[in-house]
């Protein structure tokens, strides 16, 4: 049995630092490079793993030696191999991302194998044993992944699963309308605000979030950045603040808020308790270089809790933040199992 079955990319990313980005025609010196797992389902995944949750992941690596590095930090995790596909000849997907002393990252990439991710190989028992499926978007940008989402999608649908979807930026842009097609599947959508915008056709968060209810999705969380996120059900709109925190690169900052936002919900937090744990995690991410392989640690994640509980502009959300620590509290006291790390 499995929590989350997550889909869509697994790659390497190559992080460099650079005191500025360069002009068209210039060239750049990094100041430092490092190399880790990403691709946003993989970040996901790797972070709902990391915290003692049961995680698969249905993703496609290459033959070369870079799908070692990423199936090493899946394994690492925790994360269940089962739904990972090896391409015979495509090379896995590799990301090199600049990061500027701000935290901001820009991305060039390619996506490898991943688009090459076969739908005759993913199995409906193995969708069938999760409570929850988290789709990436990135996913429908091409075939034949998209053709393997959208059977995947159509079986986490048909045995009842939670349905929770990160658009991305370039699905959002790219495919809009086919997106939208989508948003009556989705029982939880977790866009960014230009995500949201491009999605909706309106501007304000407020604006946007009433239209994708909408247009059929359940539930919204409206990531907002350092501001934190705006959740919406039912009519019902709410802003949760972030987290102040020194910010040394955004990489996959939006995929550890969805992991810390699933988590709380299959936790049994409510939705404004899951979105603190969401903002948490999220800001967290922005203080370590790489998306996925370095994991704040469980008494880091309740010292952040901890330190605003009772702070002026969080006051109104410390019920949902007592929540979130009680939360991470209980993960990171259960018995470890054997395969199976815990939060610690």
């Amino acid at each position: 049995m499995l929590d989350v079955i997550a889909l869509g990319d697994v790659n390497v990313d190559i992080i460099a630092h650079f005191p500025q980005y360069p002009a068209k025609g210039q060239d750049a010196l990094a100041t430092s490079t490092e190399i880790h797992c990403g691709g946003s389902a993989a970040n996901t995944a790797i972070a709902l793993a990391r915290m003692g949750l049961r995680v698969g992941l249905i993703a496609r690596v290459g033959p070369d030696s870079w799908a070692l590095k990423a199936l090493s930090c899946l394994e690492d995790a925790g994360v269940d191999p089962g739904g990972l596909q090896r391409d015979p000849a495509a090379m896995t997907g590799m990301m090199y991302i600049v990061v500027t002393p701000d935290g901001e990252r820009t991305i060039l990439g390619y996506r490898g194998a991943n688009v090459l991710t076969q739908a005759d190989q993913i199995k409906a028992d193995y969708i069938r044993q999760s409570r929850f499926f988290h789709l990436s978007g990135y996913a429908l940008l091409s075939e034949p992944q998209r053709s393997a989402a959208f059977l995947a999608l159509e079986m986490a649908c048909r045995y009842g699963l939670t349905v929770t979807l990160d658009p991305g930026m370039t699905i959002s842009r790219e495919a809009r309308d086919a997106m939208r097609a989508l948003l009556p599947t989705v029982d939880i959508l977790l866009p960014n605000l230009p995500e949201a915008r491009d999605l909706s056709g309106h501007h304000t968060p407020e604006d946007c979030v009433r239209a994708l209810l909408e247009a059929g999705v359940r539930t919204v969380a409206l990531k907002l950045g350092r501001k934190g996120c705006l959740i919406a059900e039912d009519g019902r709109l709410e802003r949760i603040p972030g987290f102040r925190i020194q910010a040394r690169d955004s990489t996959g900052a939006g995929d550890s808020f969805a992991a810390g936002f699933i988590a709380g919900l299959l936790g049994g937090l409510d939705l404004s308790g899951a979105a603190v744990l969401g903002n948490a995690l999220g800001a967290m991410s922005t203080a370590q270089v790489g998306a996925a392989t370095v994991f704040p640690k469980a008494r880091e994640v309740l010292d952040l809790l901890q330190g605003h509980h009772h702070q002026r502009g969080h006051c109104d959300c410390a019920d949902a933040i007592q929540q979130a620590i009680d939360y991470v509290t209980a993960l990171s006291t259960e018995p470890k199992e054997e395969g199976r790390p815990w939060w610690a």
